[in-house]
């Protein structure tokens, strides 16, 4: 599959496929979103914002599946945002002195203004932090040795180009990079979503993002969290039996 790294110049493309690929997919839509019929560049607007707040964040990879569109120019039609969490994120982090490190804090103060100036009328502003809140109801799957992991924070694909392959070779690339590191690779399923990621690799649902007394995620279609093992504490175990 035709997959590289994202670039600064693709952002706004990305987030185009992120509206599309979350429009009505229950928590970025229904919940976050419920005004999106009305005001739906807004939701690109959200996924922009998004892109931007996390791009100088060097833990996170941020992939495109690029394809050619009708006139044969490029045209990004799947989007992924693989996070490296844990100790092995470390060799991540950038020197003080790196000049890379101003981004993130410009690209903040950015979006700030953009939301004064250009607030998200498609969002219900009291459910836009609504997976922040939700993050002390789960944070307990990626304790102890599930710590050290490639988490997939968003995977999107435009519905033009879905059923196509284009999702799983996203997918694939961080469980490569989980393997290679002999590390867990970690998602959060969106709803109906959990057995795509089973076939991609992942091997068991340890949980679920909308368990927990006053979650805000309570009623949400979805959550399913899937982990797939190290390799070689695998192999390990399949020798032992």
């Amino acid at each position: 599959m035709p997959i590289r790294e994202a670039r600064l110049s693709d952002h706004y493309a990305m987030a185009v496929v992120f509206g599309k690929a979350f429009f009505n997919e229950d928590l970025f839509g229904r919940i976050i979103h419920p005004h999106r019929d009305t005001y739906p560049d807004d939701v690109t607007l959200y996924w922009l914002r998004r892109i931007r707040e996390h791009w100088f964040d060097w833990r996170n990879c941020f992939l495109v599946v690029v394809t050619k569109d009708c006139d044969g120019k490029e045209a990004i039609v799947g989007v992924a945002e693989w996070t490296r969490q844990g100790a092995g994120s470390k060799v991540m982090k950038l020197s003080m002195l790196d000049p890379r490190n101003l981004g993130r804090p410009l690209f903040m103060a950015s979006n700030r203004i953009s939301a004064y100036i250009w607030p998200n009328r498609a969002a219900d502003p009291a459910k836009t932090n609504i997976l922040e809140r939700a993050i002390p109801y789960s944070k307990h799957h990626w304790s102890g040795p599930r710590a050290d992991n490639w988490y997939l924070d968003a995977l999107a694909v435009h519905p033009d180009y879905q059923g196509k392959g284009y999702g799983k070779s996203l997918v694939t690339w961080g469980i490569c990079k989980a393997d290679e590191e002999n590390v867990h690779a970690s998602v959060m399923s969106s709803a109906g979503n959990e057995t795509f990621y089973l076939r991609c690799g992942f091997e068991e649902i340890v949980g679920w993002a909308t368990e927990g007394e006053d979650n805000p995620l309570a009623g949400v279609a979805g959550g399913a969290i899937l982990f797939r093992a190290p390799r070689k504490a695998t192999a390990g175990l399949k020798a032992r039996n």
